[in-house]
């Protein structure tokens, strides 16, 4: 078995102390504030620029996308009134021509003429059925 070489400590070069020095450790191990950094609030001010302009765009879309809804809300009403008179009319016109006088004055017109004998028709049978003459 082999011995392992010995190393040979290396000599450390000394330093000689300047003027006004104390020592060699104190001058190289001598205390030095961080540098402070300064920091730029530009990307804070761009974030919150673009925060309150999305903020406003938001209102501004919801605030016109609500106007649009309140114009079509009211035409679709005028529309409804609209249709409720007309409801009212044809329900109005429809009374009046199912009186009796009225539809014996059209049937007139048309040319029928009252019936001499009342009959049933019998969907049973597909006849007619006289009943008494009139």
């Amino acid at each position: 078995m082999s011995a392992a070489p010995a190393r040979q400590a290396r000599p450390i070069p000394r330093t000689q102390p300047t003027r006004g020095a104390r020592s060699a450790p104190q001058r190289h191990l001598r205390a030095v504030a961080a540098p402070e950094q300064s920091r730029s609030l530009v990307p804070f001010a761009w974030l919150c620029a673009l925060i309150v302009v999305g903020a406003l765009g938001a209102v501004l879309l919801i605030n016109t996308s609500m106007a649009g809804g309140a114009y079509e809300r009211r035409s679709l009403k005028i529309e409804i009134a609209d249709l409720h008179a007309q409801r009212a009319a044809v329900a109005t016109e429809l009374e009046r021509n199912a009186g009796p006088e009225v539809l014996a004055d059209h049937a007139t017109a048309l040319g029928m003429r009252p019936a001499s004998v009342l009959g049933f028709v019998s969907l049973s049978d597909s006849v007619v059925i006289e009943e008494r003459g009139r």
